[in-house]
C-alpha cells in the first residue's frame, strides 16, 4: 500500500511533473507516451477556467506527483467535461475517489454560478481501463457515448480521393477566416451530441492561440462563395493530429469529407509526418468513419464517454 498523498491546488510550476504523470499513465495504458505540456496547457489556458480552482495534484513526500484532476467547462452548454489520473505505481486507496470528488463539488459550483439548469459531467475512460470504469461506474457515471481514436500511417503515402466537382479547398487565411472557420464548424456539428456554444473569442484564443497553430494545416471547402467544409489539424512533431473535420448538411453524402482529409494528410506528409491521429464519436448522426476509413485510417481503441447529473 502507497503511503497517503496530499491534495493541493496545481500550479503553473506542476507543469512538467503533471505531464510525466500523464505519460506514465499514457504508457501503462496504451504502451506509449501520448501527453505533450501543450496539451495540458490548452486546457489551463481556456477561458473560464481558473488553475487555482479547477485543478488538483496529489502528492507524496519527495516522491513527486502520483495524482491530477481538473474539470473545464468548453462548451458552454450545461455539459462539464472532467478528468483524473493517478500514477499507475501509486496503489493509495481511495486516492481517486478523492479526486473525483473534487471534481464533481467544483462542477457544481460553475453550473450553478452559470445559471445551468440540468448539468452534466463528462469523463473519458480508455476502454481498457477497467479501475476507471468501475470508479465511474461507482459514482453514478453512465454511458453516453464511444469515441473511437484512429490513426493512419503517411509513410506509405496518401490515398487519392477526388474533391466533389464544383468545391475547391483552400488553406486558412489569418485575420480573414475566422468567423467562416468558426461557423462552418459549429454548423456543421449542430446534430452532434456534445454541440458547443463555446464564445468565439474563446475559440479564437484557444485554437489559434495554440502554440502549434499553422494556418497552412487549416482548410476550408469552397462552393462558390460558400464555406462548405472546414478542417482544423496541428503538426504536433511526433504525430499530426486532426482537431476537427465538419461538413455543412448540404453537401453531404458526397465523399467531400474523405476528400478532405487526404488534403490535410498530404500536407502533413509533405512536412514529413509519417503518423496521422484523430478522435470521432463511434455513432456519429453524419456517420464520418467510413470517410476516414477510405482516407486509409483505422480504429487503434476504444474511449468511453461516461456522465453524471450534476443536480441533486
Amino acid at each position: 500500500m502507497s503511503a497517503a498523498s496530499h491534495i493541493r491546488p496545481a500550479t503553473r510550476g506542476d507543469l512538467p511533473e503533471v505531464v510525466d504523470l500523464l505519460n506514465a499513465c499514457d504508457m501503462a495504458e496504451i504502451g506509449e507516451p501520448d501527453t505533450i505540456a501543450d496539451d495540458v496547457e490548452s486546457d489551463w489556458d481556456m477561458q473560464g477556467f481558473e488553475l487555482a480552482r479547477d485543478a488538483w495534484v496529489a502528492e507524496v513526500g519527495d516522491g513527486g506527483l502520483v495524482g491530477y484532476a481538473y474539470i473545464g467547462d468548453q462548451y458552454r452548454t450545461g455539459e462539464l467535461e472532467a478528468d483524473l489520473w493517478v500514477h499507475p505505481e501509486h496503489h493509495e486507496p481511495g486516492l481517486a475517489e478523492r479526486l473525483i470528488d473534487l471534481c464533481e463539488r467544483r462542477g457544481r459550483e460553475v453550473a450553478a454560478a452559470r445559471g445551468y439548469e440540468a448539468p452534466l459531467l463528462d469523463i473519458f475512460c480508455l476502454g481498457v481501463n477497467r479501475a476507471k470504469r468501475d470508479l465511474l461506474l461507482r459514482h453514478g457515471y453512465a454511458l453516453s457515448r464511444t469515441v473511437y481514436r484512429m490513426a493512419a500511417d503517411l509513410s506509405d503515402g496518401v490515398a487519392v480521393l477526388p474533391v466533389p466537382e464544383g468545391i475547391v479547398i483552400r488553406p486558412f487565411r489569418v485575420d480573414l477566416d475566422e468567423h467562416v472557420m468558426h461557423g462552418t464548424m459549429n454548423e456543421a456539428f449542430e446534430d452532434h451530441f456534445r454541440q458547443s456554444e463555446e464564445p468565439f473569442g474563446a475559440w479564437k484564443a484557444r485554437l489559434l492561440g495554440h502554440a502549434d497553430f499553422d494556418p497552412d494545416l487549416w482548410f476550408l471547402a469552397w462552393d462558390g462563395d460558400q464555406a462548405a467544409g472546414a478542417l482544423i489539424a496541428y503538426d504536433h512533431g511526433d504525430l499530426g493530429w486532426v482537431k476537427g473535420l465538419g461538413v455543412r448538411r448540404p453537401w453531404r453524402r458526397k465523399g467531400l469529407g474523405g476528400a478532405m482529409l487526404a488534403h490535410a494528410f498530404a500536407a502533413l506528409a509533405t512536412r514529413g509526418q509519417l503518423r496521422v491521429e484523430l478522435g470521432v464519436d463511434a455513432a456519429g448522426e453524419t456517420q464520418p468513419l467510413r470517410a476516414y476509413e477510405r482516407a486509409g485510417m483505422r480504429v487503434i481503441f476504444t474511449y468511453e464517454l461516461r456522465a453524471k447529473p450534476l443536480t441533486g
